[in-house]
């Protein structure tokens, strides 16, 4: 959904533990579900002992040259600090992005198919528990992770990092910044921006069927989203049954620090995965 640097993609859940001895996950590829000559790229870090397990789903948001997709995580030493916990850790990289095959559609179906299928290879093969499994996502992956959540009922969690949840409203703010309208061009040029398109992008329109309980997260400063859709997202799903809380960080833009976000996202994640 935007340039972010490679910095800004280790969301910081957990701090870095000792790493030992072995390589950074490998990658794994399994074929599109929508198209089998397409591949989905997925990093895996495994816990000690045997699955399934609580399961972290990692999504990266919009790179630039070069499009590493979920490859970050594992070079910045995301995944492995997670598996120390206890938690399969799980990095997708996005249709267009990585080596998965694209194009990219701006969170449509194409890459919400490609998540979703991970997820569904991961329960398969006995590695994620069918009902502990967490999608933390930032920026565009954040918005992909809300629509994956909910057309799957069973996503027990979302973090969501600095994300849009009303497309046709964001397209139509005609007040924000040359940031803004970098990401508004980047949208329209992957769903052709139609009414039908950005309608179908827009997790505020599928609130009422979003079941995983939810944490928000906004810069008010953010230059490239705005902190009120984040609001809005946490009110609609409560409004409907849901569990969700919003979270501003009053001096924050769109780089919330990670010692003041992982007060947040750290006990939020094993409330989730660690309760009965």
């Amino acid at each position: 959904m935007k340039t972010i640097k490679h910095a800004f993609l280790i969301l910081g859940v957990v701090a870095v533990a000792s790493c030992g001895e072995r390589a950074a996950a490998a990658a794994r590829q399994i074929p599109h579900p929508d198209d089998a000559s397409k591949q989905v790229e997925y990093f895996v870090e495994e816990p000690a002992g045997k699955g399934p397990w609580p399961t972290i789903v990692l999504l990266h948001g919009h790179q630039e040259s070069p499009r590493s997709g979920g490859r970050d995580f594992a070079d910045w030493g995301v995944l492995r600090p997670l598996a120390q916990r206890g938690y399969l850790a799980v990095a997708i990289s996005q249709p267009g992005y990585g080596n998965s095959t694209g194009p990219a559609d701006f969170c449509g179906p194409l890459t919400q198919h490609a998540v979703a299928a991970v997820i569904a290879k991961l329960r398969a093969d006995g590695l994620a528990l069918p009902d502990k499994l967490v999608i933390e996502g930032i920026s565009r992956g954040a918005l992909t992770a809300a629509l994956v959540a909910a057309h799957d009922p069973s996503v027990s969690g979302l973090v969501l990092i600095s994300g849009v949840y009303d497309l046709p409203a964001y397209v139509a703010d005609t007040t924000g910044g040359a940031a803004q309208l970098t990401v508004v061009k980047t949208l329209v040029a992957e769903t052709g921006g139609t009414p039908e398109a950005l309608n179908a992008r827009s997790a505020l329109r599928l609130a009422s069927v979003i079941k995983a309980k939810t944490l928000i997260l906004n810069g008010a400063q953010d230059d490239r989203t705005d902190p009120a859709q984040a609001r809005q997202l946490a009110e609609a799903i409560t409004r409907n049954g849901g569990m969700a809380r919003a979270i501003i960080y009053p001096d924050s833009g769109h780089k919330i620090a990670r010692e003041a976000r992982n007060k947040d996202i750290d006990p939020f994640i094993d409330g989730v995965l660690r309760n009965p």
